[in-house]
């Protein structure tokens, strides 16, 4: 008798082994998907690429649609970015209105009405004329797991800063004229001129 319950034990063992608890099951079976993922995860959101006078963001997102994803990836990298815009714009203020004060025309008055404006410009950060530069797909079990890199350049951010200037006619009637503002609208025409000449030779 003590044989055969050794025996039985033994065999009662075996299968409760040979058989996972759903519990265990899903567990590796995530785990597995997470294996899966970060072997898929693009080098350029491990470590985003450095370019002069351009901000690059990334974002990941997963979705059962295709395109959502996409779009989620994209809104997720859109946040990170309004945020280093933020800093770059505030920077390129800080210089403007440095350069504004060498000038031995500009007053007080015209400085402070130049700050507030920086400040409204700040206040909202406007992240249009961003790029996609890459978006990558992977399967996901029954879902997609995109990921989007944004470029984004200093041209966009000096012509928020100018726009934005312009808007305020009495600050842009005191400075259309200016040393500083001169060079700054020059120095953005001549990116522009740059980057069409680069995109027609690309085409």
């Amino acid at each position: 008798k003590l044989i055969s319950m050794l025996i039985i034990g033994g065999l009662v063992l075996s299968a409760c082994s040979a058989h996972k608890s759903p519990t265990t099951a899903i567990l590796e079976h995530n785990q597995k998907k997470v294996n899966q993922t970060i072997v898929e995860i693009p080098k350029w959101y491990k470590k985003l690429p450095k370019e002069d006078d351009v901000i690059f963001t990334a974002g990941a997102a997963t979705a059962p649609d295709l395109q959502l994803s996409v779009d989620l990836a994209t809104m997720n990298a859109k946040y990170v970015l309004a945020d280093r815009i933020n800093g770059k714009l505030d920077a390129m203020m800080k210089s403007f209105v440095t350069r504004l004060g060498t000038d031995d025309d500009i007053n007080a008055t015209t400085l402070t009405e130049v700050e507030k404006v920086a400040k409204n410009v700040i206040a909202s950060v406007d992240v249009a004329g961003y790029y996609p530069d890459k978006t990558v797909v992977h399967a996901s079990g029954a879902q997609y797991t995109a990921y989007v890199l944004l470029r984004y350049s200093d041209i966009e951010a000096q012509k928020i800063i100018i726009n934005r200037i312009k808007k305020d006619q009495m600050v842009y009637s005191k400075l259309k004229s200016k040393k500083a503002w001169i060079e700054l609208e020059k120095e953005v025409d001549k990116k522009l001129e740059i980057e069409e000449a680069q995109s027609l030779s690309n085409i």
